[in-house]
């Protein structure tokens, strides 16, 4: 197996794809792709305790009833902060669910670089079931699921470093996080190397590690910008009636833009992360599960891919102020399941193979 020289920091994302376990992908098969959920000891320094509640429900409730494969990208346990054992005192209800999952050949591991310790447990319930890569084989393409800590080349050589920071310096001085989730520079190297990668071996590639959702390599914010420029290109050829529900429409679009502002994320307004004209849908990341607004999953269902985003109502009511957004909601609680977006796969390899 991979842990044996201890090495899933691999030198190259070839060495990644290259070692990865394969399986098939049937055009009717359920996957869902979870990454970072950072399951901690359930004090003031556990990030997962926010969503525990939302993240427990949709599995129980909609992904295991629902016979969907859970495939979790990275970052599951905090290694880097707690103890396995505490971690597993804390949760238990959430390894129980990880529990039915496995008992029924639906569930699949992938490390992090949070969690890469977990090689060296001997006894970890799940180690069977833990991989540094994994290949979805669809007809003649490939889906490569990987964390996408193997891009940094910091943490190739530093990760243990980073380890020993957070748990024995930034942990006791209660500063939560240091990670290229919080700096969007890293961010975007991380990713850019990715989306080069996988348009060069035309593949997709489903990361995490940066927690920022990407569907068809596109942020939030860069969807936004394209969506406002489809919308003055609809604009020129409307008639009166359809200009004013186009104006209207750039003007939501305009809104929710601003709001990236206010809410700090100016750094991530710059040109196109990957400066090209046309962008390749090679890169998608599932987010994460310790957003504050919620959890972000991609889901492959029916040879169709999609980024969905799961809330608690009683927190958020975005979506239900957006007519474009469908939801559904768990019965008997005010969690909701909406699909931001989606695609069929067949699309997707497609738009690859032609631009690429």
């Amino acid at each position: 197996m991979f842990w044996k020289n201890n090495n899933f920091l691999m030198p190259n994302l070839d060495d990644v794809l290259n070692q990865a376990h394969t399986l098939k992908l049937h055009p009717r098969d359920r996957v869902v792709i979870l990454s970072d959920v950072h399951l901690g000891n359930g004090g003031k320094m556990d990030d997962f305790r926010t969503n525990a509640d939302l993240f427990e429900e949709i599995l129980k409730s909609f992904y295991f009833p629902l016979d969907y494969k859970l495939i979790l990208n990275g970052d599951i346990e905090e290694l880097h902060k707690f103890r396995l054992s505490d971690i597993e005192k804390s949760w238990p209800q959430i390894f129980e669910l990880f529990e039915q999952f496995s008992l029924d050949n639906r569930l699949l591991k992938i490390i992090g670089n949070h969690d890469y310790n977990l090689v060296n447990h001997e006894d970890y319930r799940f180690r069977h079931l833990l991989f540094p890569a994994l290949k979805l084989r669809f007809q003649d393409n490939i889906l490569a699921i990987f964390h996408g800590h193997q891009a940094s080349h910091f943490l190739e050589k530093y990760n243990g470093l980073a380890h020993y920071l957070l748990r024995y310096i930034f942990k006791p001085l209660r500063i939560k996080n240091i990670s290229t989730a919080y700096d969007s520079q890293k961010q975007y190297k991380v990713e850019r190397r990715i989306y080069e990668f996988s348009n060069k071996r035309k593949i997709v590639s489903i990361i995490g590690h940066t927690h920022r959702p990407l569907f068809q390599s596109f942020s939030k914010v860069d969807s936004l910008k394209f969506q406002i420029n489809e919308q003055f290109k609809k604009y020129s050829k409307a008639d009166k009636s359809k200009k004013k529900k186009i104006e209207k429409k750039i003007k939501n679009l305009k809104t929710e833009l601003e709001h990236c502002f206010k809410k700090r994320r100016w750094k991530n307004l710059r040109s196109s992360l990957y400066n090209e004209a046309i962008t390749i849908p090679s890169l998608f990341n599932s987010g994460c599960a310790i957003g504050k607004r919620g959890i972000t999953a991609v889901e492959i269902v029916n040879a169709k891919i999609y980024l969905v985003h799961w809330f608690d109502a009683k927190k958020s009511q975005k979506y239900f102020k957006k007519k474009k957004h469908q939801l559904e909601k768990i019965n008997g609680t005010s969690f909701y399941r909406t699909i931001l977006k989606k695609e069929y796969l067949d699309t997707v390899f497609t738009r690859i193979r032609l631009l690429t």
